[in-house]
C-alpha cells in the first residue's frame, strides 16, 4: 500500500494543473489524513465524479475521475475511475469542436490519442504531447479545446502502460512515438514538429528526438536524464509511489528496478549533439528527479533554455504557468506564423478556456 502522505504530496500537481478547487483538495485530503483506510482515496474522488456527472459537469467529473484513478490501476475500483474518466471526457469532447479521438494499434497491443487540429487538408505543424508515469491524456482538456486558435495540430497521448496505453513500458519505448509522428504525416506537417514532455514522459521525448530528426524542438518539464537513473542504480532509495509505479509500469519487480533501470540514462555526448532547441522546467526541491539531471542538460545542451521552478506544482498557478510556458515554447520551436505573438496568444486563450470550461467549479460535499 502506498503510503497517504506520498499519495497525496505526488497528487497535488496533478490536482492544480486541472484546475481542481483548493477548497476541494484540502477537504478531500484533509479527511483522508485523519482516518485512511484502504480504497478510501479512490472512493473519496469516485463519490465527487458521480456527484458532478449527476449534475451535468462532465469535465469536473474528468477531473476528479483522473485523481480517482491515481496513480495508475491497481484493481477493479481504480480500473473503474479510469474507464469513468474517458467516458465523462468523451461526452464533454463532443460539445466542443475539433477534438477528435485517434485509437492506434500498434505491436500486438494498442494507445490512444486526443487530438485537434489535425486535417488532411490544411497540415499544420505538430505539438505532441506526451505525460509522465501517471498522468492520463483527459488532464489537457483545456489545450486541446483552444488547439483551433494555436495554429498548430496537438495530439495528446499518454506513457506505455498509462492510462489507454497498453503497450509495455521500458527503452524500446521510442518506437511508439516514431510510429506516432509517422501516421500524423498524414493529417499534420510532420517536419514541424515539436514534443512537450512531462516527467518520464519528457525522458522518452528525449531519447525520441536523439533518434528522429524531424523534430524541431523539445520541451520537458521534471524530466530524469541521467542521474536519476545513476542514483537508483547505487541504491538511493527512491519515492515509495514512484518506485511501485515503475514497477507496475515496466513489470518488474520493485526490489529489481534499480538495475532494471540501470542503463536508461542518456549520456552527455548524446545531448551535446542535439541540435535542436530545447525547453526545459526544472526545481531544486523537486522530490524525484535530482537537479543535476537538469545541470547536465544545461552543461551539455547546445541550445538549451532553462527555468527553475522551486517546488514543482507545489501551487495551482504555477502548475498552469508552467504547462502554459511548455506550450508557447513548443509553438515557438515548432515554427509557427509569427511564433512570438501565436505563443503568447495562445497562453492567453488557454487561461481564457480554463476560466470558461471551469465555470464554477463544482464543490466537494461537506
Amino acid at each position: 500500500m502506498i503510503p497517504a502522505a506520498e499519495l497525496h504530496r505526488f497528487a497535488l500537481p496533478h490536482a492544480h494543473a486541472q484546475g481542481i478547487p483548493g477548497d476541494v483538495i484540502h477537504r478531500v485530503t484533509h479527511r483522508l489524513r485523519d482516518d485512511e483506510e484502504p480504497g478510501a482515496w479512490t472512493h473519496a474522488w469516485s463519490s465527487l465524479a458521480r456527484a458532478a456527472e449527476a449534475r451535468g459537469r462532465d469535465l469536473d467529473a474528468v477531473r476528479y475521475w483522473s485523481m480517482a484513478r491515481f496513480p495508475y490501476v491497481d484493481g477493479p475500483d481504480r480500473l473503474a475511475a479510469q474507464q469513468s474518466c474517458v467516458a465523462a471526457f468523451d461526452r464533454w469532447r463532443k460539445g466542443v469542436r475539433g477534438i477528435s479521438r485517434l485509437d492506434l494499434p500498434f505491436e500486438g497491443s494498442g494507445f490512444a490519442c486526443w487530438t485537434g487540429g489535425l486535417s488532411a487538408r490544411d497540415r499544420l505543424p505538430l505539438i505532441l504531447v506526451i505525460g509522465g508515469i501517471a498522468g492520463v491524456k483527459e488532464q489537457w482538456a483545456p489545450v486541446l479545446a483552444e488547439s483551433g486558435r494555436l495554429g498548430a495540430a496537438v495530439v495528446v497521448t499518454e506513457l506505455p502502460g498509462v492510462g489507454e496505453n497498453s503497450l509495455p513500458y521500458g527503452t524500446d519505448s521510442v518506437r511508439m512515438l516514431s510510429h506516432l509522428v509517422d501516421l500524423l504525416g498524414r493529417a499534420a506537417d510532420t517536419s514541424r514538429s515539436c514534443v512537450v514532455g512531462l516527467g518520464f514522459g519528457g525522458h522518452l521525448a528525449l531519447r525520441h528526438v536523439l533518434e528522429d530528426d524531424r523534430l524541431r524542438g523539445l520541451a520537458v518539464v521534471g524530466a530524469p536524464v541521467r542521474d536519476f537513473f545513476a542514483r537508483a542504480a547505487d541504491g538511493t532509495p527512491l519515492p515509495h509511489l514512484v518506485s511501485r509505479t515503475l514497477s507496475h509500469l515496466t513489470d518488474t519487480p520493485v526490489d529489481r528496478l534499480p538495475a532494471a533501470l540501470a542503463d536508461w540514462g542518456v549520456a552527455g555526448e548524446q545531448l551535446a549533439g542535439l541540435r535542436i532547441p530545447v525547453a526545459c522546467v526544472a526545481g531544486r526541491d523537486d522530490g524525484t528527479v535530482p537537479y543535476s539531471d537538469a545541470q547536465l542538460l544545461e552543461r551539455t545542451v547546445p541550445r538549451l533554455r532553462l527555468m527553475e521552478n522551486g517546488t514543482l506544482g507545489g501551487r495551482p498557478e504555477q502548475a498552469a504557468e508552467t504547462r502554459l510556458w511548455l506550450l508557447a515554447q513548443a509553438l515557438r520551436m515548432a515554427g509557427t506564423a509569427s511564433g512570438a505573438r501565436r505563443a503568447a496568444s495562445a497562453r492567453a486563450g488557454v487561461l481564457r478556456a480554463r476560466r470558461r470550461l471551469n465555470g464554477t467549479p463544482s464543490g466537494a460535499p461537506a
